[in-house]
Formats: C-alpha cells, sequence, structure tokens
C-alpha cells in the first residue's frame, strides 16, 4: 500500500511506564467490520483503565488515535484507510495510565492491521489551541477518574467525556489541516460538548473554530513550524478475533 504521512509534534510524549511491562500490550481484543445501525452513533471512541471501545471507526482513525496525531495528506478519494470501518473492543491491566493504552493499541495495529511505520520531519500548519480572551467556558471535573469517552455525530459535533485538553487538541487534529497542540495550561479532565458546522457544506451553523471560541471560549492560532510526521510503510486488513 502506498505510504500515507501522519503528523504530529511530540512522538515522547507517549511512553510506556514502567508497570507491568516495557512494552503494554492487551490481554484481548476483538476486531470486526463495523454493521451499521441506526441505534448507535456513526463513531464511538471509549477508553478507560486499560479497557477500549471503539465503534465504527476507520483505520485512519485508529492510528490517529493510537499516535495522538493527524493523518497526512488527508484522503483524495475513497480508500480502505478512509472507508472501512471496524468495531475493536479491548482489555488490558486495569490500572493501565492512557499513555500505556495507546501504547497497548500501537502493538495491536501492529500486530492485527500488519502496521509499519517510520518517521520523518516536515514544515507543516501547527495551530495552538489557547484560552480565549473571555475566558474557558468550561469546569474541571472534581470526581476523578483518568478514562474518556469521544463521540462523534455526523462529523458535526463532538462529545468528550472525562478528557484531557491533550487529547481534545489531539481529536481535533481530525477537523483541521494541520497539528493541533494544546497551550491552554490546563491540567484537569473535562466534560466537553461542541456542535459545529462542515464547511463544505454549510447548514448556517459555526465553524469549528467560531464554535470553540464561542462554545468553550477556546481559540486555535494558526502558523508554522517542524513537524515530526509518521509514515506508513505497510498496513494491511486485520485479522478478525
Amino acid at each position: 500500500m502506498v505510504g500515507v504521512l501522519l503528523f504530529g509534534l511530540n512522538i515522547a510524549e507517549i511512553r510506556a511506564q514502567p508497570k507491568p511491562a516495557a512494552h503494554p500490550t492487551f490481554e484481548v481484543a476483538s476486531i470486526r467490520p463495523h454493521a451499521p445501525s441506526q441505534d448507535t452513533p456513526q463513531m464511538l471512541m471509549t477508553n478507560e483503565h486499560g479497557r477500549l471501545t471503539y465503534i465504527g471507526v476507520t483505520v485512519r482513525t485508529l492510528v490517529r488515535k493510537a499516535y495522538n496525531r493527524k493523518i497526512y495528506p488527508l484522503s483524495n478519494g475513497p480508500d480502505p484507510l478512509s472507508t472501512d470501518k471496524y468495531d475493536i473492543i479491548a482489555k488490558g491491566y486495569e490500572d493501565a495510565s492512557e499513555e500505556q493504552t495507546m501504547l497497548m493499541l500501537q502493538a495491536l495495529l501492529a500486530e492485527r492491521f500488519k502496521l509499519v511505520v517510520h518517521r520523518e520531519m516536515k514544515e507543516l500548519i501547527v495551530y495552538k489551541m489557547v484560552i480565549g480572551k473571555n475566558g474557558a467556558k468550561f469546569h474541571e471535573l472534581t470526581d476523578g477518574g483518568d478514562g474518556g469517552e469521544i463521540a462523534s455525530g455526523g462529523g458535526h459535533q463532538i462529545r468528550a467525556r472525562q478528557m484531557s485538553m491533550k487529547l481534545l487538541a489531539g481529536n481535533l487534529q481530525g477537523y483541521v489541516g494541520g497539528a493541533v497542540i494544546d497551550a491552554t495550561g490546563l491540567n484537569g479532565l473535562y466534560d466537553i460538548r461542541l456542535d459545529f458546522s462542515d464547511e463544505s457544506t454549510p447548514d448556517g451553523g459555526p465553524t469549528l473554530f467560531e464554535a470553540l471560541q464561542q462554545q468553550l471560549g477556546l481559540k486555535l492560532e494558526a502558523g508554522k513550524g517542524p513537524v515530526e510526521v509518521v509514515v506508513i510503510d505497510h498496513v494491511e486488513k486485520p485479522s478478525e478475533n
């Protein structure tokens, strides 16, 4: 398969913590082709305490999530990375951190999708996510937890539960044409609700950039800079289980 670029800013952000293994893997994992249903969202992604449930996700989404990086360049047409959808349920050890869970996902992609990557540096558009002049319009959760959920409906909304600003920035990369880094200085966990319009099919609602300011009090500042990219050298349809 032709190589695909996947970019981000600090690959070192995602590192295994020492327990219980240097390279953690899921104990069990199920991967199946997605069967659309009117009873479920178009896409649902949850991960908490070493477990994850992803419904209706593409390979592009999986790789972007695993490495907290956006795939670049965007798809120029229908291809298996962008169109084939899967349901994935996986379980690891219960006290796994968020970073360790993503390392498990990387290992799962290598094992079941035969994913092979390498890294390069590119000069790319970079967006810095900052707090707007009127302050953030959401509050830090006080009940703790280190897991979260993101659901996408029709590509025009984000529902995030117990998510850090770093992960929110990573997910915004799926909607803008550049890397997004968190520069808010907010280190807690938050419930986020964001509704916006797709600029390619405007429906009168706010764009993503407008919605971020109006609904969350956040702003994306554009610039350019050197960005480490991950190039997908090889990927296959997954082995089911």
